[in-house]
């Protein structure tokens, strides 16, 4: 029996923001926590996700077309906002890291070809983030090193007002 599936966008949540790339054209997110970002910024590039990925496989960047905070990125097994808090207040914030949309050109359907992820973990991997209210139609991914020179803007997340703060590099390192 063969089981076919197909990914139905559904829009996000209005969410105020005060950033401009929310409606640019070719823009895209890496969607990362504050401690992440540091280590983004001091290695000169997002480094393909090596976490879970078996040796077979080659390691991705992970992206999103969705101006909203990706659920997949949030590092405890809480969905909605308390596990946006509880990871902001673990790791130092939630950041988001505008790219051309060019940086990562692929979509989940080519995951299985391009990286060698196997249909059952590329399965896992939608089912988990529909579980967590994610859109997997969203999700694009590189399967290069994406290099800080190519980014369009850094913003972290403002719980207080609840949006997206631009920030400089220079705002980052009073930060440390």
């Amino acid at each position: 029996m063969k089981i076919s599936v197909h990914l139905i966008p559904i829009p996000p949540p209005d969410q105020p923001t005060t950033s401009n790339h929310d409606q640019s054209p070719g823009i895209i997110f890496h969607y990362t926590t504050g401690t992440k970002l540091k280590q983004i910024i001091n290695s000169g590039i997002i480094r393909p996700s090596t976490a879970q990925v078996p040796p077979h496989e080659k390691p991705v960047v992970w992206c999103s077309s969705s101006c909203t905070w990706e659920p997949t990125a949030t590092k405890c097994p809480i969905p909605g906002k308390i596990g946006q808090l509880i990871t902001a207040k673990a790791q130092a914030g939630l950041a988001r890291i505008a790219l051309p949309a060019t940086c990562a050109p692929h979509d989940l359907r080519q995951l299985s070809t391009l990286a060698g992820t196997s249909p059952e973990t590329c399965m896992a991997l939608l089912v988990s983030g529909l579980e967590l209210g994610s859109d997997p139609s969203a999700w694009r991914f590189s399967m290069c090193p994406i290099p800080t020179a190519l980014f369009r803007g850094i913003e972290l997340f403002d719980f207080a007002s609840d949006q997206w703060r631009a920030i400089n590099l220079a705002e980052l390192a009073s930060r440390n």
